[in-house]
């Protein structure tokens, strides 16, 4: 204890050397873990130098410029197609009411388009948007994805409704909501891409519709001729069914704001392929040239045989018909090809350009 007394200053002295040692200690260990993590992240990257340079082509200064040329041809592309891929909105923000306002707007405005083309929709049908019109408040960052998707659906369905589908059976896009759900309505395992080059914004779309290979065609002609850009990944035909019972035409919503009540849909009379093939285009009865509107057809039959007025040739027009029906051959018409109704399921993506920087 005396030689502590003694030499106090000697053991504190002592005692801040071992501290300062044990400071040096852990902070040289530091130190080389930082050096080792260095020597990892060096030899990494001499690696993957090594592996740059060893690919064919290499990345050499002639292949980087070629590389940057080449990106620089694609952006002058990209600005000379702008006018044949004009999108469909433009919306960089949007609150909860003009979101709403634009839904109940354009469902409104498509079942009035399907009821002056012709067109069956689903009884009750909401183009994938019947949780959407029951909800008044929407996350703010969903609002803009879903009024890209609901004016790109509107531009779908209006190429449909001008060629005149027989009827529309289903509509299908990517959930981008949490309201979105279910297999029904929604592509499930597919996503909005956006290309890293152009910035363009790929949505894909899942269409289903009913109706004769005229409608095929123009249908696909409209989507090749639209101004806004549409491509065609996938086409799937098949015959329909001759029924088309479970359809009805559904009655125009009042739209946002209008007084009274959806009224209740009316229901279609089950029609078979052929029976809508001559409805369409007047062959046979029902058409334009049918029975009930007289025309050429049935003069024709009335001339020649098969019809119900037909008579046997050399009889006076406006003669007694009380005759004994002879064996004869048929000078009528006969059906080679009959046309029948197709169900088309198309897979379409719609591409949406960023706007040109200025």
């Amino acid at each position: 204890m005396n030689w502590l007394k003694r030499n106090l200053f000697l053991v504190l002295g002592g005692v801040v050397a071992l501290v300062f040692l044990g400071l040096a200690g852990f902070y040289l260990y530091q130190q080389k873990q930082k050096e080792s993590q260095v020597t990892a992240s060096l030899e990494a990257q001499i690696t993957e130098w090594k592996r740059l340079t060893n690919r064919k082509p290499s990345a050499n200064e002639e292949n980087i410029e070629a590389a940057k040329k080449e990106q620089s041809r694609l952006k002058d592309l990209v600005r000379a197609n702008r006018e044949y891929a004009v999108p469909t909105s433009t919306f960089t923000n949007m609150d909860s009411a003009t979101f709403k306002t634009l839904l109940e707007t354009t469902i409104f405005d498509l079942e009035q388009l399907a009821s002056r083309r012709g067109v069956t929709l689903p009884r009750q049908y909401h183009f994938t948007a019947q949780r959407l019109r029951q909800s008044v408040v929407f996350q703010e960052a969903e609002l803009v994805p879903l009024a890209h998707q609901i004016t790109e659906i509107r531009a779908l369905c209006e190429i449909l409704f001008e060629a005149r589908v027989h009827a529309l059976l289903r509509i299908r896009r990517v959930p981008v909501s949490k309201q979105d759900t279910g297999a029904t309505e929604f592509l499930t395992g597919t996503k909005i891409v956006t290309n890293a080059v152009t910035g363009a914004v790929i949505t894909p779309y899942e269409v289903t519709f009913q109706g004769f290979s005229p409608e095929l065609s123009a249908v696909l002609t409209g989507l090749q001729q639209s101004r806004h850009l549409f491509m065609v990944r996938m086409l799937d035909v098949e015959h329909a069914p001759d029924s088309v019972s479970e359809l009805t035409t559904q009655m125009p919503y009042p739209g946002p704001g209008a007084p009274g009540v959806m009224p209740a849909p009316v229901p279609t009379t089950p029609q078979s392929g052929a029976d809508l093939m001559r409805q369409r285009y007047g062959v046979g009865p029902g058409g334009p040239g049918g029975p009930r509107g007289g025309g050429a057809t049935r003069e024709f039959m009335q001339r020649y045989g098969g019809g119900p007025g037909a008579r046997p040739p050399g009889m006076t027009p406006g003669a007694p018909a009380n005759y004994a029906p002879a064996a004869q051959t048929r000078r009528g018409p006969e059906t080679v090809l009959e046309e029948k109704q197709l169900k088309v399921t198309l897979t379409v993506e719609a591409v949406r350009l960023p706007p040109e920087a200025q």
